[in-house]
């Protein structure tokens, strides 16, 4: 890695880290959308090592100076910096409709997975099973659906973001 890479590496480390702060400070969850453009940003750009030891120092950052407060620190490690990971590596499957659904099963099947780790983790740990009626399987569907589309939104931010800014490398 270069020392630019590597520059490009800390500062989107940095503004990953301060926008997880901000939401643990806060509880809100907006700012690790913007957390995960700066990761998807870093891996397209510096590859897939340094995303990942980007998503990785922001997210051991954001632990130690947030807390866990309200678990948004949770959603931030278990699902929009692996989404944004996973965006940037599937990225080059745009070619052809066989690849975009094989990027889109491969995004879907992430974001389902996440749905039923929340839900168990509802359903057992919290003891929340007799709540759970045919809502719970038709918000999982929206949550998936939703999250495939936004890993595509993300995808697409990203490029357009890297495109306006490094314009001159």
């Amino acid at each position: 890695m270069s020392t630019r890479g590597l520059a490009f590496g800390g500062v989107m480390c940095a503004l990953g880290s301060v926008c997880i702060v901000l939401s643990t400070l806060f509880h809100i969850i907006s700012p690790l959308i913007v957390a995960s453009v700066f990761f998807c940003i870093s891996a397209k750009r510096g590859g897939s090592l340094c995303g990942v030891l980007v998503v990785i120092t922001a997210n051991l950052i954001g632990f130690f100076i947030g807390g866990l407060g309200g678990g948004e620190i949770l959603f931030s490690v278990l699902l929009f910096s692996p989404l944004s990971i996973i965006v940037s590596l599937t990225a080059r499957l745009n070619r052809g409709v066989a690849q975009i659904a094989i990027r889109t099963v491969i995004i879907a099947a992430f974001s389902l997975a996440i749905y039923i780790l929340f839900a168990t983790a509802l359903k057992d740990v919290v003891g929340m099973q007799d709540e759970f009626g045919l809502g719970v399987y038709a918000f999982g569907a929206i949550w998936t659906l939703v999250l495939t589309i936004f890993g595509f939104a993300l995808d697409r931010g990203a490029t357009i973001i890297l495109k306006r800014f490094t314009k001159n490398d």
